[in-house]
């Protein structure tokens, strides 16, 4: 049994320790991140504000138990204050700031981008799935904006971050909730079976395809986050590598995401054989052949793709427009 290290959020107010800017940094499923300073140090993080609720507690305790792994994004201290103003009550998670941003936006500026690099953002991924599942967490939402660099540095390290969907898995296929974002979600899902952690195996196929391309093997054609004909590909599993984009990608990645893309989740791998795959656990070796993932993201319906995704973002997240830490 692996031993978490006690989640106990401090009572005092956030301010007598750090300064809390207005500038935004992000949207979560359950909340807005704005900049903070800790008054001491002078250190700048990110303020992650939740509403404290059950579902809140069980973001916040998850995300803290678990930000030791290096490929996840670490909660430095998590807060318990009472809103003077509304008389609401809010946790204030502080985290660190991750000032390289999101992982797609950073391939965007890499006119260069390699297949030997698409193979080692798989395995950094990979890496903080293993750490999750091995401690039986589902994280429920794996996608692109959650995942982010610590610098704009070229050795800045990908994390894992959003822990608001984020679940223990008791048993084998023991979650219900249809928790998904559209472009990323498994059949099981959609078709409102019960499911395990092997649905973030199903997300990962979906980034690993679109790191190699650019652009997500399902997707809607008019303009719905959903439609009729891309749920009926997901739930057959109904993809291709059309040439323009795949042509010299190697066989290796293709059979990798074909295995994670598989339709029964039992058949899908598990993340530890998925970073013992040889494409992945090898990923220095893997060719650095140009890939266009770059060029598709420059187009019209790459910013169409991106806007589906920050529609669901805002329609999923309580509406925290207006909150006041006052100190008391």
């Amino acid at each position: 049994m692996l031993a978490f290290k006690p989640f106990v959020p401090k009572t005092s107010t956030i301010t007598s320790e750090y300064t809390i800017t207005s500038n935004i940094l992000g949207f979560g499923i359950t909340g807005k991140v704005l900049q903070c300073i800790h008054k001491e140090t002078g250190v700048q993080y990110a303020l992650k504000i939740l509403e404290d609720n059950q579902k809140s507690r069980r973001e916040a305790e998850i995300h803290w138990r678990v930000s030791d792994c290096p490929h996840i994004v670490k909660v430095v201290d998590v807060f318990e204050n009472t809103n003077q103003h509304t008389k609401k009550n809010y946790l204030l998670m502080v985290m660190e700031y991750m000032r390289g941003g999101e992982l797609f936006n950073k391939i965007k500026e890499n006119e260069n981008f390699t297949e030997s690099e698409a193979a080692k953002i798989v395995y950094q991924i990979s890496s903080a799935i293993a750490y999750l599942h091995e401690r039986n967490i589902a994280h429920r939402d794996l996608k692109p904006e959650n995942l982010l660099y610590t610098s704009n540095d070229h050795n800045a390290v990908l994390k894992l971050t959003d822990f608001g969907f984020a679940k223990e898995v008791v048993a084998k296929k023991s979650l219900q909730t249809p928790c998904y974002t559209p472009y990323y979600v498994p059949p099981e899902i959609l078709n409102f079976e019960r499911y395990d952690k092997s649905c973030d195996i199903w997300s990962l196929g979906i980034i690993t395809y679109i790191l190699l391309s650019g652009c997500p093997p399902f997707f809607s054609q008019n303009g719905q986050p959903i439609s009729p004909g891309m749920k009926s590909k997901i739930r057959a599993g109904k993809f291709d590598f059309p040439d323009a984009q795949w042509k010299y990608v190697s066989k290796s990645a293709k059979d990798l995401i074909k295995s994670l893309l598989l339709t029964e989740p039992d058949r899908r791998p598990t993340i530890r054989e998925v970073m013992s795959n040889h494409w992945v656990a090898q990923h220095n070796a893997v060719p650095n052949t140009p890939l266009g993932t770059n060029m598709f993201f420059t187009t019209k319906a790459w910013d169409q793709f991106r806007n589906v995704d920050r529609k669901m973002v805002f329609l999923k997240r309580y509406k925290l427009d207006r909150v006041w830490i006052i100190k008391s």
